[in-house]
């Protein structure tokens, strides 16, 4: 038997995910392809735009055959947590042979060498990195520059490209939990993770941008999603058309007033209590509350050249999510991911599912009530924030939209 995995957001799935899929399964010839998935609120900071039931029936439409569900604590944490916390999971089913990913470059010795580089950090990479942080460059910016002076023949694009990043944290997560699953790669084609324009018909557009045209499609109270038609599988648009207007979009203004709630609840000191934020970024906050409109326009005040706007996203959500440094610590030690959740498989996908209950050394948690009595201590606050997290997304769907509110306690797997 051989299993693949592919770690995603699909916010929404698209056709660069189709590929990335069927390639997957071309490159591994796979029996089955596990993708671990981000729930309703996402790395870059923000909630997703349709909730994580329709993304998980998306993927299983298209060549997913186990969706499971990435914990919150680690779904909104930097690159370095999000991919820590997927290969720890996957890493402890015990069933998977590779990990296949997207990146710019396509080459994945260049990411290992880079990975491998990183898992031993230097005093004088530490030092380096330090020297331009100091020149009051972002993390990211930094990081890049210092990495090109101990790898000068690399491009830099190469070291400033989300996908390569991520690529390179997988890798070294591989190597921190000395696991046997094979990192493999596919080279991104066409738009770029951040492109905010959709590519020509025939050619792959990014998420962002497809969100963006989605979003200002319904800001103009237009309800139709085909603007997006050749640049998503029909069966993909199909279940956002669903969706549209009735559980969708949901976007991060949506969340403004109970993020400014929740800011005026905090003090300089009680912020920097929670995850990514420090006592600098905590002063800008507490400084420049009276000026609060909303989500965006607040992410847009708090920029700066040293924090970038997803930096600032991801950092207020914490503060949302009440996702604290102290539990991340915690979670850490425990080495990352305490349970496999399912969201939903496929019916044939039933020998997949046997074979991960004879080798995980991880809870499969298929019905959230019997969890409560599998799971206890630091796996049991994982799955409640989860829980948490996921109410409080489907209360702005309900208010919005004037929905019923659905617990998740009712949510059913999405089988098919």
């Amino acid at each position: 038997m051989r299993i693949s995995s592919i770690i995603s957001e699909y916010n929404p799935f698209h056709e660069g995910h189709k590929y990335h899929m069927e390639n997957t399964k071309k490159n591994t010839n796979c029996d089955y392809n596990i993708v671990i998935m981000s729930g309703n609120f996402t790395q870059r900071g923000t909630p997703a735009i349709i909730d994580k039931y329709a993304r998980t029936k998306q993927a299983l439409c298209n060549g997913a055959d186990l969706v499971l569900e990435l914990p919150v604590c680690f779904a909104t944490a930097s690159a370095e947590g999000f991919a820590f916390g997927a290969v720890s999971i996957l890493d402890k089913l015990g069933v998977v042979d590779s990990l296949v990913f997207g990146s710019e470059c396509g080459n994945i010795d260049c990411i290992k060498n880079v990975a491998d580089f990183l898992a031993d950090e230097s005093l004088e990479y530490k030092e380096c990195l330090q020297s331009f942080l100091k020149q009051g460059l972002s993390f990211p910016q930094a990081r890049a520059k210092a990495l090109g002076e101990f790898f000068p023949d690399l491009d830099e694009d190469f070291l400033s490209s989300s996908n390569n990043i991520l690529g390179i944290e997988y890798c070294r997560a591989l190597k921190y939990f000395n696991s046997s699953i094979t990192p493999m790669t596919i080279t991104r084609k066409d738009n770029l993770y951040n492109d905010v324009n959709l590519s020509e018909v025939g050619k792959l557009s990014s998420a962002t941008a497809i969100r963006k045209v989605l979003l200002d499609s319904y800001q103009q109270n237009t309800t139709s999603v085909e603007a997006v038609a050749f640049h998503m599988p029909e069966n993909s648009l199909n279940i956002i058309k669903e969706k549209w207007g009735i559980s969708a979009p949901v976007t991060a203004n949506d969340f403004s007033l109970l993020l400014k709630y929740k800011l005026l609840m905090e003090n300089r000191n009680s912020l920097t209590g929670y995850l990514d934020i420090t006592s600098d970024l905590a002063d800008r906050i507490y400084n420049n509350l009276n000026s609060y409109k909303d989500y965006d326009s607040f992410c847009n005040l708090l920029k700066t050249k040293e924090l970038t706007y997803t930096r600032i996203e991801r950092s207020l959500l914490h503060i949302l999510l009440d996702i604290k440094k102290s539990d991340y610590e915690i979670y850490k030690k425990a080495e990352y991911g305490q349970y496999a959740r399912i969201l939903g498989f496929k019916k044939e996908a039933a020998g997949l599912l046997h074979e991960i209950k004879k080798q995980s050394s991880l809870p499969l948690i298929s019905k959230l009530s019997d969890s409560f009595k599998e799971l206890d201590g630091i796996a049991l606050s994982m799955l409640e924030k989860d829980i948490q997290t996921a109410h409080i997304y489907e209360s702005i769907v309900a208010n919005k939209f004037g929905q019923e509110f659905k617990n998740e306690f009712q949510r059913q797997l999405v089988i098919m």
